[in-house]
């Protein structure tokens, strides 16, 4: 009975999960932006996507912050003084991925910069990158 209960219980979380809306578009901050590049990027100034993994305010962990024209939906900051310009990402295979009628955006490869990959010693990017130089994002349609 016990065990019952506790597969209904469990079945229950991961039903709930699945229902759970994703942040994919909403607003967020890339934590690296104060000590980052000088000043820190804008859908206006971003001359390319600047992305960050691990950033605790996405679901996904991912906030992007893409060049885009003010006024559109991803082209103004919603909290600029305090650094709110990217939006919530997430690793994709397709546009359905990226739920593509409700946010606008698209399934796209990002490229990690050259000149940043070649900064890295050769342990630090074999450790956090592997081979990977590219990877599909769910990224504002160019």
């Amino acid at each position: 009975m016990r065990r019952h209960a506790l597969l209904l219980a469990i079945a229950a979380l991961a039903a709930l999960a699945a229902c759970q809306d994703s942040d994919v578009g909403r607003p967020c901050k890339l934590g690296w932006a104060e000590n980052g590049p000088s000043p820190a990027p804008t859908p206006q100034t971003a001359a390319g996507d600047y992305f960050e993994t691990g950033n605790l305010g996405c679901d996904d962990l991912v906030c992007i912050v893409s060049p885009a024209p003010a006024g559109s939906r991803y082209g103004d900051c919603s909290d600029e003084a305090n650094g709110v310009c990217g939006y919530c990402s997430k690793p994709c295979v397709s546009n359905r991925d990226c739920d593509t009628e409700d946010t606008g955006l698209v399934c796209d490869l990002l490229l990690l910069d050259p000149e940043y990959l070649g900064t890295l010693d050769p342990e630090t990017r074999q450790r956090y990158l592997s081979d990977t130089i590219s990877s599909s994002y769910c990224v504002v349609p160019r």
